[in-house]
């Protein structure tokens, strides 16, 4: 009976450990989505700003400027829009990839604990049965004691 309240609480530490690893993780990867959103928010400002130098220049070349230079510039903005494009869907790929791998886990630690809370539960009856079965032992044997000193008395 001893040694199961100590699997049980060795069990239950176990677990605490394993909750507490999925938190570090969780965080660790928030941190990493955090810091892609970032650089997405950064590549959406330099965009902003090459469109901008692309109104200039047409507003250059509207005015005599050179066409080689604006034919330069559009090329360079659409550079720029693919990889925005590309990095956002980098970005999406990562997100979700870390979604699936968070949600994973935490279906993984939720099996489990209810796995330990099962067994917890499994011992706990055991002990409880055990105390009955004990109380009733304790109950005959005081019984047998009362008439064994009603005899003697007697």
């Amino acid at each position: 009976m001893i040694l199961r309240r100590r699997r049980s609480s060795a069990n239950a530490k176990k677990w605490e450990v394993e909750l507490a690893t999925l938190k570090s993780n969780n965080l660790r990867l928030t941190a990493a989505l955090q810091e892609s959103t970032a650089n997405v928010d950064e590549w959406k400002r330099q965009l902003h700003q090459y469109r901008e130098e692309v109104a200039r220049a047409r507003h250059y070349a509207g005015k005599g400027g050179d066409a080689n230079e604006v034919e330069q510039m559009r090329q360079r903005v659409a550079q720029l829009e693919a990889e925005l494009a590309q990095k956002n869907e980098e970005l999406a790929q990562i997100t979700k990839s870390r979604k699936s791998e968070q949600d994973a886990e935490v279906k993984l630690a939720q099996s489990q604990l209810e796995l330990a809370l099962a067994a917890h539960d499994g011992q706990r009856q055991v002990i409880q049965a055990l105390n009955d079965q004990f109380a009733r032992q304790l109950e005959a044997l005081t019984t047998i004691h009362r008439e064994i000193n009603v005899a003697l008395q007697t």
